[in-house]
């Protein structure tokens, strides 16, 4: 018998629920949110443009390892034949002394690294895009600065740094193209 009682309040519980979901899809539906990641038409056109991105080679190893990322990020089919954009970046690296012994010997280090990027349109160089980016990332001193552990660290905390600078220039270039798409 209580469960007579209970059963049409549950149901219009249950309706309530469902009427608010639908209402909160309407919602999000109706403000223009798009996901980056995803599959249509915008992000596929934003996709195509990243891959007609060439990229200027950047100076020193440390700019090798940036270059090589977002080529494996921008252009994963190798270096467009007709580009349309150029992408130059100026890499800046500089260590901080974070832990500092009684005997002033350092054994760990901040490793900042900055990278300025400008999009450019190719062949009339016109700027359409530009940001910095920076990360930093603590490393620890085994030993020596010549040893091999160390020397692994350091290695270690540069290929992480240059990984996090390029997600976040590949993702800024991937909102500048959707946001073009979207306002054409």
């Amino acid at each position: 018998m209580k469960s007579d009682r209970t059963r049409p309040g549950i149901t219009r519980r249950r309706a309530l629920a469902s009427t608010v979901g639908a209402g909160a899809a309407l919602l999000l539906a109706g403000c223009g949110f798009q996901p980056l990641y995803g599959r249509n038409s915008v992000n596929e056109s934003a996709a195509v443009q990243l891959s007609q991105v060439r990229i200027r080679p950047i100076a020193d190893r440390t700019g090798q390892l940036l270059y090589n990322k977002l080529r494996d990020r921008l252009n994963p089919r190798g270096k467009p034949a007709d580009a349309l954009y150029l992408l130059e970046v100026r890499l800046e690296e500089r260590q901080e002394r974070l832990l500092v012994e009684k005997d002033e010997t350092t054994s760990r280090y901040n490793l900042i690294m900055t990278a300025t990027y400008e999009l450019k349109q190719w062949g009339t160089e016109t700027v359409l895009d530009s940001g910095t980016s920076q990360t930093t990332i603590s490393y620890d001193l085994l030993g020596s600065e010549y040893q091999f552990s160390t020397l692994t660290s350091e290695k270690d905390v540069r290929d992480r740094a240059t990984e996090q600078l390029s997600e976040d220039i590949s993702t800024r270039l991937a909102i500048y193209f959707s946001a073009l798409d979207g306002a054409s």
